[in-house]
């Protein structure tokens, strides 16, 4: 406990030099903007800080709706409510399908009925999911599920839509970067996330009950959605020009031919090959990010353990350390200076690839300590990732159609999820004999050699570096069927490999060649 506490203590301290530096660095800049007498406009300045105040006031109670139930879930349906361990998977499943399923649709109604609409949709359809939680009735809470997967492809998606569109349509360009932005919503995350740690925790205590939270999410949601209804303002069509809504593409007084306008340019742009390798790698990134929220916590009691001990961790303030590190990745983000999209691609693979040799390290050494850190650094690459991928998708993709991509952008990402956890479970050895974790760790090396290939070479895409940008070599048939052999745990790097095989294959043009035979045992595929 005293070990973690001087972890959490060493990262904040890193992110308060980052913090002050960045305050002297931004004061730098006015310097030099004053000295050199730039041209500056007041009222854009004034307009700019409304603009933070009225986005990020929003942003910090939808994103606290979201983190107090997090930790909750599992244990309010397992331990509260006594359901079986099949029934609880079956209810994160529903909300992982309902979130594939509706990101295919809502980020097209969002782009035509408006996307503030969409914002309050999600404050309405949040609210009702937590609500489900008071009932015992299975059907509603999995409507409730279904419900959450709902909103979460909106939180993921409209908020965001919402806030580039009106960035632009403002014409903020010269008075707010919008990579500081990005930097700062995930900043803000990490914070909330703390501290609804930290409340959810107090408020379970206070009543005796794991259904507090959701209540008081809801408290937020509300407060959320007032404050879009009042400040974000517009809701119908006809006051669009009074009320000032966020639309995407315009209708067309012809709803067959604005659906076939509209189709025309979605495909176009999915189809684009730039487009297609973000959603790879938003596919295999963040699907391995939600992967590693469930098995973290199981890999560092299984290190603990290799090593004799038999207290659990500290999970609350490993929890903070990690939110502490994807802070910190978020504010090194602000500090780099990218000029061009090929800047910005280039760091997108550095952050694949570190991340890449952040999970493979503890699978190769099983020393907690060094677990814990290549997670926190799992969580820095988490923190770089957000405000990268957040500015290569906002100068990629079209304002008309933004809530559309983005929304389908989720689909192979919730897809992927579903599967993975589908064919994944814990090694039997897993907490076992010593020769039980040898012979599992031996296992998890040889697979792991292989599966960090693929995730090197998928870091290797060329993004945004001309025609050239998606000659890469893909992971060979035969490389495949040798991690598939081992193990359990290797599953999900088995599935990313699938999904971004199908994906990458629809855009190289010159990958028509005939995949080799492969062969395990005496079986053929």
């Amino acid at each position: 406990m005293e070990l973690y506490g001087i972890y959490f203590a060493s990262l904040a301290l890193f992110n308060a030099a980052l913090a002050s530096h960045r305050s002297q660095k931004s004061q730098v800049e006015k310097s030099d903007e004053e000295t050199l007498a730039l041209p500056k406009d007041g009222a854009s300045k004034e307009e700019a800080q409304r603009f933070k105040t009225t986005y990020f006031g929003v942003y910090v109670l939808v994103m606290a709706a979201d983190w107090l139930q997090g930790p909750y879930m599992y244990t309010l349906y397992k331990d509260e409510k006594g359901l079986s361990e099949s029934l609880t998977a079956a209810l994160f499943t529903t909300g992982f399908i309902a979130a594939a399923v509706t990101a295919s649709f809502v980020g097209s109604l969002a782009d035509r009925n408006g996307r503030r609409l969409a914002c309050l949709t999600f404050c309405v359809a949040y609210s009702i999911s937590c609500l489900s939680v008071l009932s015992s009735d299975l059907l509603m809470l999995f409507i409730g599920r279904a419900l959450g997967g709902l909103s979460t492809t909106l939180l993921y998606s409209v908020f965001e839509t919402w806030m580039i569109a009106e960035y632009h349509a403002r014409g903020l360009s010269e008075s707010l970067k919008l990579g500081d932005m990005f930097s700062s919503s995930v900043t803000l995350s990490g914070v909330v996330a703390i501290l609804a740690g930290i409340v959810g925790e107090a408020v379970v205590g206070w009543t005796g009950t794991k259904i507090a939270p959701f209540m008081l999410a809801i408290l937020c949601l509300g407060t959320a959605g007032a404050g879009i209804w009042n400040f974000w303002v517009g809701l119908l069509r006809s006051l669009a020009k009074i009320m000032g809504e966020n639309y995407g593409e315009a209708v067309a007084a012809d709803p067959e031919k604005s659906l076939a306008a509209g189709f025309a340019g979605l495909q176009s742009t999915l189809l684009d090959k730039r487009i297609l390798t973000l959603a790879v790698a938003t596919t295999v990134f963040e699907g391995s990010m939600y992967l590693f929220v469930f098995f973290w916590s199981p890999a560092l009691k299984s290190s603990r353990a290799i090593s004799g001990v038999t207290e659990l961790p500290p999970f609350g303030l490993i929890f903070s350390c990690f939110m502490s590190a994807m802070m910190m990745g978020s504010m090194i983000f602000s500090l780099i200076e990218l000029r061009s999209e090929r800047d910005t691609g280039r760091l997108l693979l550095s952050i694949l690839a570190l991340a890449a040799i952040s999970l493979l390290l503890p699978v190769l050494a099983s020393a907690e300590a060094l677990a814990f850190w290549c997670f926190s650094l799992f969580e820095a690459c988490v923190g770089l990732y957000f405000p990268t991928m957040s500015r290569l998708k906002s100068e990629l993709v079209e304002d008309a159609v933004r809530g559309k991509v983005y929304g389908m952008m989720r689909l192979p990402l919730n897809v992927f999820v579903v599967l993975a956890l589908g064919v994944t479970r814990e090694g039997k050895h897993s907490l076992g004999s010593r020769n039980g974790n040898t012979l599992m760790a031996n296992n998890r090396r040889r697979s792991s050699w292989h599966g960090v290939h693929f995730y090197f070479r998928l870091a290797s895409v060329r993004l945004l570096c001309g025609p050239e940008m998606l000659a890469v070599d893909i992971v060979t048939q035969q490389e495949f069927c040798i991690l598939e052999q081992y193990t359990a745990f290797s599953r999900p790097v088995c599935v990313s490999i699938k999904i971004s095989r199908y994906y990458i294959r629809q855009v190289i043009a010159d990958s028509g060649s005939p995949a080799p035979e492969c062969r395990v045992g005496n079986n053929t595929r």
